[in-house]
């Protein structure tokens, strides 16, 4: 199998458009199609759908784009350490869900950087449950994930504590939300079901007797950012970590707005690896000095 080609699928997975990523990559369309039916044929299984709305994934192209995701990174991870030998640095690396990896955590990596010079840090986003995998196997040497973990290859503990509000546009119309009651009569909008924040959420509201299904939500984003920008617009309310919104409540883009019926903290915990001799003294140092620092330099 040619990296080249899995590469290439990756591309097209995210683009939905054979066409689109022949002409970005400055290769023709009939070529690039022929790359993909040998990828289908030497794994035996069709990846595409082809119709007039674009590529559609099959189930096996579903987990082929997963696999080739995790290729890609492990080539970038193998490119960085071989570059990274030639100027003697080594490479620490770091996995965290989204919100942790881009609002959590860039502050104590600049200054872990000062503190470390020999060492390159790079800092990778993914689902809680992805971040467990890569540090299993040792495709991560940190890792920072909401919830818990247990397994006893790899140590849990706990990071900090944040907190999830309700938060609005500031000025934005809201005459009274004392309950949960209340806030049916506001438009939501919501991450899409793969963020820990969302399930977070999920679970607090059934425990209350309530699901999703109660409220008005105008749609599901796949990011934070475009929920914040989504609210600052004034397209309705959300249900944000403090992590994710403390610059734009300072500036005033937001406001928090509390009621009893919602009171919803959650922790963060850090992991890495227990296999003996897996990590060098100066990893371990890296390790608690991130860990101990981390709750102290949040962006």
């Amino acid at each position: 199998m040619l990296l080249e080609h899995v590469i290439m699928f990756c591309k097209i997975a995210n683009e939905k458009s054979i066409s689109k990523v022949a002409q970005a990559n400055h290769i023709s369309q009939p070529a690039l199609s022929l790359q993909m039916q040998r990828l289908e044929e030497e794994l035996g299984v069709k990846l595409f759908e082809r119709s007039n709305r674009g590529i559609q994934l099959t189930k096996a192209g579903i987990i082929m784009q997963k696999y080739g995701l995790q290729f890609m990174q492990s080539y970038d991870n193998l490119r960085e350490e071989l570059d990274n030998l030639k100027s003697s640095k080594v490479t620490f690396r770091i996995a965290a869900s989204p919100v942790i990896c881009d609002y959590a955590l860039p502050c104590i990596l600049y200054k872990a950087n000062q503190k470390f010079p020999d060492y390159s840090f790079t800092l990778n986003g993914f689902p809680s449950n992805e971040v467990i995998a890569q540090i299993r196997n040792e495709q991560a040497d940190l890792g920072f994930i909401v919830g818990n973990c247990r397994d006893d290859d790899i140590v849990c503990n706990d990071a900090f504590v944040d907190k999830i509000y309700l938060v609005a546009k500031t000025g934005y119309n809201i005459k009274s939300i004392h309950s949960l009651d209340d806030l049916k009569r506001y438009p939501l909008i919501m991450l899409n079901e793969n963020f820990s924040s969302y399930r977070l959420v999920y679970n607090y509201l059934k425990q209350k007797g309530c699901t999703t299904e109660n409220f008005k939500i105008n749609y599901h984003l796949n990011t934070t950012e475009a929920v914040k920008s989504a609210v600052i617009a004034g397209h309705g309310l959300a249900f944000l970590p403090y992590m994710a919104i403390k610059k734009e409540v300072y500036m005033k883009e937001l406001q928090i707005i509390e009621f009893p019926d919602f009171n919803l903290n959650y922790d963060v915990h850090s992991i890495y690896r227990t296999k003996e001799g897996s990590l060098g003294t100066t990893q371990k140092e890296i390790i608690q000095y991130l860990i101990h620092n981390v709750n102290k330099n949040i962006c």
